[in-house]
């Protein structure tokens, strides 16, 4: 049998602005001693604390991705137009006026959008969404992926070979030095290209969030693994209980652990409560309150 190296990894994604979870993961990757800790993205956005959030993964040294609710910040929300309405703009608005109240919106315009890992001899690539969401946020989305796995097709991950392809490389220059803040997006991804310009092809494993549910697909080539929201339960997950998972190294590969840790729910909620944030009934509904 293989035998662990001892180098464990902590990831986690989309805990959008939610402390108490991200309180309780936090702690339990520092009772086990874990230093190496990622997070994939959305980390602010929706919730009522992004700014202490961020402070928090800043004390504890995580390396962290920025995924679409950082770039509506850094970008602006012109590249994600066909998303956003009147409850979403109010939020963000709400989001970036404490970005910009606490001094960290230049913090997020440092973030990558991928980091590569190799662990056990494997390659792993780490990212938000294998599809570019700077500039893909349709077309290639979170609701073709969900359709996808829904209606049974034997490869829902197909739609990620279309990232760093020449078609999409075509359409990225196509959008280039247009002045548009539309296509800010597209000007963001040709200076740092997802995976730095590599396809899934080129990794074993590709580990994602954004869609918020757990999920385990692969081809003859890859798998792709996306791992549940920090905060947020789907469907039957638990939701007094936020989740992240260890990769743990063998001499060669690796095992992985999804971790649930209960966390001060009712604390949460009223965090909700007595926030200034607008719509309070949209990020309810996101963490399923009953």
């Amino acid at each position: 049998m293989d035998r662990y190296t001892g180098r464990e990894i902590a990831i986690f994604t989309d805990i959008h602005g939610l402390l108490q979870p991200t309180i309780a993961i936090l702690e339990d990757i520092k009772k086990r001693e874990i230093k190496e800790i990622y997070s994939l993205g959305d980390a602010i956005g929706v919730g009522p604390n992004p700014s202490e959030v961020l402070d928090l993964l800043g004390e504890y040294n995580v390396k962290s991705i920025n995924g679409n609710s950082e770039d509506y910040s850094v970008l602006g929300i012109e590249p994600f137009a066909s998303y956003f309405h009147g409850p979403r703009v109010a939020n963000q608005e709400w989001t970036l006026n404490e970005l910009i109240k606490h001094g960290q919106l230049e913090m997020l315009k440092e973030n990558k959008h991928s980091y590569e890992l190799t662990v056990g001899g494997e390659k792993i690539a780490l990212c938000h969404f294998a599809n570019d969401v700077r500039i893909d946020f349709s077309e290639h989305s979170t609701w073709s992926y969900q359709r996808s796995i829904n209606s049974g097709l034997d490869n829902p991950q197909e739609q990620f070979y279309y990232t760093n392809s020449n078609a999409q490389k075509a359409e990225i220059k196509s959008h280039l030095n247009t002045g548009r803040a539309s296509d800010m997006g597209f000007e963001s991804a040709y200076k740092e290209p997802l995976f730095g310009g590599k396809t899934i092809a080129d990794y074993d494993e590709i580990i994602e969030g954004h869609v918020h549910f757990k999920f385990l697909t692969r081809d003859e080539v890859v798998r792709i693994r996306t791992i549940r929201a920090v905060g947020m339960g789907y469907q039957d997950d638990p939701i007094d209980f936020a989740s992240y998972i260890i990769i743990k190294e063998k001499d060669k590969g690796y095992d992985v652990e999804e971790i649930l840790v209960p966390f001060d729910r009712k604390m949460m909620l009223a965090n909700i409560d007595t926030s200034t944030i607008p719509y309070k009934d949209m990020i309810n509904k996101f963490v399923s309150r009953r």
